[in-house]
C-alpha cells in the first residue's frame, strides 16, 4: 500500500536507532525478488515501481532477472517508499540536522550529487538540494537498503535504477565492462554498434533487429565479457530507447509519438522531432518490442563490431573493414573506466574490485573484442535502412559465415 502520513513516526524511528527496518514493510508495497547475477534481491514497492523493475530487466538475462525460479531466501532487501515533497525533505533536513562528521560527497549520476551522512545507526544518502532534484532518502542496512523518494513522476523508476546500480557494480567484480554502444543480432550472430552519442548507434540497432531474422539486445549501454578463448559475450545494461522524431519516421515509427509510454513524452514545443533533438522520446526495450513486434534477446555473442557515422540530410552509404590497431582505439574511447569524466561513483558501495583489477578487465576484454571483424559504417539520414542492414548482413557473412 502507497506511504501515508502514519510512516513518518516509524521513519523517524529508523533514523534515530529506534526501529528496525522491517517496521516500514507496512508502507512498503507488494514485493517482488529479481536476481542480480547470483544476488538475490527482495524489492518492496509499489505496484507501478515493481512493474517497472519487471518491465526493465526484460528480457531476462544472466545479469538481470526479474522472475528468478528460486526459493532461497534473499542476499539483500531493498524497501522502496514514496513521500510527498515537503515530507522528505524534512527528513533530509532530520538527517542533516543529526549527522556526524563531514558527509562524504559521491554521484549518483552524471548530474545528480549526493552524499553519506553518518548517523548512529548508519549512513544514509541524501541528494544534494543545490542542483534542482528531487530530495531523496537513503538508510543502509547490514542486509540492504531502505529508499524513500517523493511521490513524482520518478517515483516508480527510483526502485529499478538503484537495482541496475547493484547489479552494475557485482557485474564489475565479475570481470564485466561497461561500453557505450548499443547492441542487436542477425540470425543469432551479435552486432555491436560503437560510438559517440548522435552516431546513429539506436536507431542502426533498431533497424538491424526488424529485419528478417533479426533481434534488439541493447541500447546505448551494453556489458561485455570475455572468457579464455571465447568470443566477446554481450548483455544489455537496463535502460530506455531514446529516439527523436526524426529517427522514428525514418524507421517507419512516426506514429510512436502517440504510444502511452511509461516515461511522459516530450512537449511538443521542444526540439525532439528533429533527428538531433535534445529532448527525445523514452522507450524501454518491452515497450517497443509490445508495440512494433520487434523481437528480443537477453545476450549474444560479438560476431561483428561497427562504427557507425550518419550524415544529415544525405543519402550514401560507405563499408570499409576497420584495421585492429585502429578499432581498439576507438572501442578504449567508449569504454567506461574509473578514469572517465562519465563513470560516476559506486556510490552504495558494492563493488568490492580494485582500480587496477577493473582497469585489467577493461584491457582484457577490449583486446578480445580488438580481435573480432570490425567495418566503420558511414550512412545518411535519407538512405533506406534497409540498404544499410543489407550491407552489414552481408559483411557479417562475409566474415562470420554460418555454420
Amino acid at each position: 500500500m502507497p506511504a501515508t502520513d502514519q510512516a513518518i513516526p516509524a521513519i523517524e524511528a529508523l533514523l534515530d536507532g529506534n526501529a528496525e527496518a522491517t517496521t516500514l514493510d507496512p508502507w512498503c508495497g507488494q514485493k517482488t525478488t529479481v536476481q542480480l547475477g547470483a544476488l538475490s534481491v527482495d524489492v518492496l514497492a509499489t505496484s507501478a515501481a515493481t512493474a517497472y523493475v519487471r518491465s526493465l530487466f526484460t528480457p531476462a538475462s544472466p545479469l538481470w532477472n526479474p522472475s528468478p525460479a528460486t526459493t532461497a531466501g534473499p542476499a539483500a532487501t531493498m524497501r522502496c517508499l514514496t513521500l510527498p515533497y515537503a515530507q522528505v525533505a524534512a527528513l533530509a533536513k532530520r538527517v542533516r540536522h543529526r549527522a556526524t562528521g563531514s558527509p562524504s560527497p559521491v554521484l549518483m549520476h552524471v548530474h545528480a550529487p549526493a552524499a553519506w551522512h553518518q548517523l548512529s545507526p548508519g549512513p544514509v544518502l541524501l541528494t544534494d538540494p543545490g542542483v534542482g532534484i528531487a530530495p531523496q532518502v537513503i538508510v543502509r542496512h547490514p542486509d540492504g537498503y531502505t529508499v524513500i523518494t517523493c511521490d513524482d513522476t520518478d517515483a516508480t523508476m527510483n526502485a529499478a535504477r538503484h537495482l541496475r546500480e547493484i547489479g552494475y557494480r557485482r557485474a564489475e567484480d565479475d570481470g564485466w565492462v561497461c561500453l557505450h554502444a548499443s547492441a542487436a543480432t542477425l540470425d543469432g550472430r551479435g552486432i555491436l554498434i560503437v560510438g559517440d552519442s548522435g552516431a546513429g548507434k539506436s536507431s542502426l540497432a533498431l533497424a538491424l533487429a526488424a529485419a528478417q531474422g533479426g533481434a534488439f539486445l541493447s541500447n546505448d549501454r551494453t556489458m561485455i565479457t570475455t572468457e579464455s578463448d571465447a568470443a566477446p559475450r554481450a548483455v544489455a545494461m537496463p535502460g530506455p530507447i531514446r529516439l527523436n522524431g526524426g529517427t522514428l519516421q525514418a524507421l517507419g515509427f512516426a506514429g510512436a509519438r502517440q504510444w502511452d509510454l511509461t516515461r511522459p513524452k516530450p512537449a511538443t514545443d521542444t526540439d525532439w522531432q528533429t533527428f538531433h533533438g535534445a529532448s527525445k522520446l523514452h522507450i524501454l526495450p518491452a515497450e517497443w518490442h509490445e508495440r512494433t513486434g520487434t523481437p528480443l534477446t537477453p545476450d549474444a555473442t560479438v560476431d561483428l563490431i561497427v562504427f557507425p557515422q550518419i550524415v544529415q540530410d544525405a543519402e550514401e552509404l560507405h563499408l570499409q573493414v576497420a584495421r585492429s590497431g585502429p578499432a581498439r582505439e576507438l572501442l578504449a574511447a567508449q569504454c567506461m573506466s574509473p578514469g572517465d569524466d562519465i563513470y560516476v561513483h559506486d556510490w552504495l558501495s558494492i563493488r568490492t574490485s580494485s582500480t587496477e583489477r577493473l582497469a585489467d578487465h577493461g584491457a582484457r576484454v577490449l583486446d578480445a573484442l580488438a580481435g573480432r571483424p570490425a567495418v566503420s559504417l558511414r550512412f545518411g539520414t535519407r538512405t533506406p535502412y534497409a540498404a544499410v542492414t543489407a550491407a552489414l548482413r552481408a559483411s557479417l557473412d562475409d566474415q562470420t559465415p554460418r555454420t
